[in-house]
């Protein structure tokens, strides 16, 4: 029998250099979790979900670090060490093992569920001063309106000339007040076509309606900008619409974008855009009763340099 001492030292030299502590199932992933996801993107980082995967993985990791702990004692057994030494070593020093288990940990149980969940769908609200626009029926009576109103909020978000707009309703019957300027620069370089606007506007049936883009959003990048995002990019060819989330009504969803639209996620005076989960009651998916693959191509997400810095020193 070997006859030196057993110190912190010679246990952690026992130690491998890696534990994993806790495994995900193949199956296992944050489809119906859509909930936490929104909490995370409201307060801009993932800490709902870290405490989350404290409360469901815990005690497997609890379970693992008492199996590496008993591992170590029988290595230190097998060194010629007395279990009288042992047990006063790792009586005194259990806190120190614990902690020197847990930074050799190389699970990461958040990564590999982001990892297993799908793309989710979601819509990009359009936040105006004017509130909202109602149903075609409601807005026709009085006639629509280009200057103060989510009807002219709408015809500037969408790079639309409000001049031609009105060209094109009156054209169809439908009434029109008020000034609608003549803005040449946008021509050419419209988000949608004039017809599929006047589709949208004339197909709208209830109130409390929203312009409203659709997406995917691949969670993994969410994950990875830590749910604090800026500006996002809606690819060419997904569409957008007017929808209301209140009613669970809206239009045709049909305006097909020509080209990419980067969208800047700031609220500032009650103007911006919205970025939502279509997971709730009264969502777009199950108002239409579409697919997921109708919310068209994933969204990109534009790196914010400050955003990059300020995750880097929270995570590090």
């Amino acid at each position: 029998m070997k006859n030196h001492r057993l110190t912190l030292h010679r246990v952690k030299a026992l130690m491998p250099k890696h534990y994993t502590l806790q495994w995900v199932s193949y199956d296992e992933n944050l489809d119906d979790h859509l909930d936490l996801i929104q909490r995370c993107m409201q307060r801009r980082n993932r800490d709902p979900l870290v405490e989350a995967a404290w409360e469901w993985y815990s005690d497997a990791e609890w379970s693992s670090i008492r199996t590496a702990i008993e591992e170590l004692k029988q290595a230190c057994f097998e060194e010629g060490f007395t279990d009288r030494q042992i047990n006063r070593l790792f009586g005194h020093y259990e806190d120190e093992i614990i902690q020197e288990i847990r930074e050799r940990d190389d699970s990461d149980v958040l990564a590999t569920l982001v990892a297993h969940t799908d793309t989710v769908p979601v819509r990009v609200e359009m936040i105006s001063n004017y509130d909202c626009i109602n149903s075609h029926w409601f807005e026709s009576q009085n006639g629509y309106r280009y200057d103060e109103s989510y009807f002219g909020d709408m015809i500037d978000a969408l790079h639309l000339n409000p001049r031609n707009v009105a060209g094109i309703f009156r054209q169809h019957g439908i009434k029109c007040v008020g000034e609608f300027p003549d803005i040449p620069e946008r021509n050419g370089k419209e988000q949608v076509l004039y017809e599929d606007f006047l589709q949208e506007v004339r197909n709208s049936c209830c109130g409390a309606n929203l312009l409203t883009y659709i997406a995917r959003i691949d969670l993994r990048a969410l994950y990875d900008a830590d749910f604090a995002l800026d500006k996002i990019v809606i690819p060419k060819g997904n569409v957008c619409g007017l929808f209301s989330s209140l009613y669970g009504g809206g239009s045709v969803m049909d305006m097909r974008l020509p080209q990419d639209v980067v969208l800047d996620l700031k609220i500032t005076d009650n103007r911006g855009y919205r970025l939502t989960l279509d997971h709730e009651e009264c969502s777009v998916k199950r108002v239409y009763g579409v697919l997921d693959s109708f919310f068209g191509t994933p969204l990109k997400i534009i790196p914010n340099p400050q955003s990059i810095g300020e995750i880097t020193n929270r995570l590090s």
